[in-house]
């Protein structure tokens, strides 16, 4: 296992994929950060939910990013052939699974830390120059913080999962952009009581997102981690039970 995982790690290191991703999640990160701190008038930007909205910027994109990352880290070695001579070298399936997501788990932190060190520092300075008090509370603060971070590690996992049911990459980033759109958004929108419970709007509950309808921030991890529990328990068994 631990040889395994020093390949993985060797895998995402030396490609350009994950130093992409990252700009791109620090980019769209920075991008609305700013967008919610300039486009308030300075009484709207003092109310804490406002404030809230513009330290949560980094939350779904970091999300969004992460998940990308363990996407194509599984669905990668099916679409280059390198899947075979990993089999042959570490023949255990199980072993391999378990390797991708531990990578990927340590690709989600480096991703949240770093955006919502980004998010911080960008909507302080922002807050600062307008000349408005800070108004988070400590608890929402520290929501903030950390689940951005818990989100895009679980969001890691679930590409992880996704990339191995599905194998082919671009059906798999293609699978999960229309259920992004055409289920998961829509669901909510729709009927709200049901669309809280899936994967993107409890990883939005998490991240501390201020939407009404959202489940507590410590409901919406429990919820992800059901969700992200049962993805890779069926990629698992796909993974043992299809040839390659």
């Amino acid at each position: 296992m631990i040889d395994q995982l020093g390949s993985e790690l060797l895998k995402i290191r030396t490609t350009r994929t994950l130093p992409v991703l990252l700009l791109l999640a620090v980019a769209l990160t920075l991008l609305g950060t700013t967008v919610e701190g300039l486009s308030r008038t300075g009484g709207e930007l003092a109310q804490e939910n406002a404030q809230r909205a513009v330290f949560n910027a980094a939350g779904s994109s970091v999300v969004l990013m992460a998940t990308l990352a363990g996407l194509i880290a599984a669905t990668a070695e099916f679409r280059y052939g390198t899947i075979r001579p990993t089999l042959m070298i570490e023949p255990r399936r199980r072993v391999i699974v378990a390797a991708k997501l531990a990578a990927a788990s340590l690709a989600g932190i480096v991703f949240g830390v770093i955006c919502v060190a980004v998010c911080f520092g960008a909507g302080l300075a922002i807050i600062a120059a307008r000349d408005v008090n800070l108004a988070l509370t400590g608890d929402h603060a520290l929501a903030l913080v950390l689940g951005p971070v818990g989100a895009s590690v679980l969001g890691a996992m679930l590409g992880v999962a996704v990339g191995t049911l599905i194998r082919n990459q671009v059906g798999a980033i293609v699978a999960l952009a229309a259920y992004a759109i055409a289920v998961d958004a829509l669901l909510f929108a729709a009927v709200p009581s049901v669309g809280r419970f899936m994967p993107g709007k409890a990883g939005d509950a998490l991240t501390g997102r201020p939407v009404e309808d959202l489940l507590a921030p410590g409901l919406g991890a429990a919820v992800l981690v059901a969700w992200t529990v049962t993805l890779v328990a069926a990629a698992t068994v796909r993974n043992a039970r299809t040839d390659i």
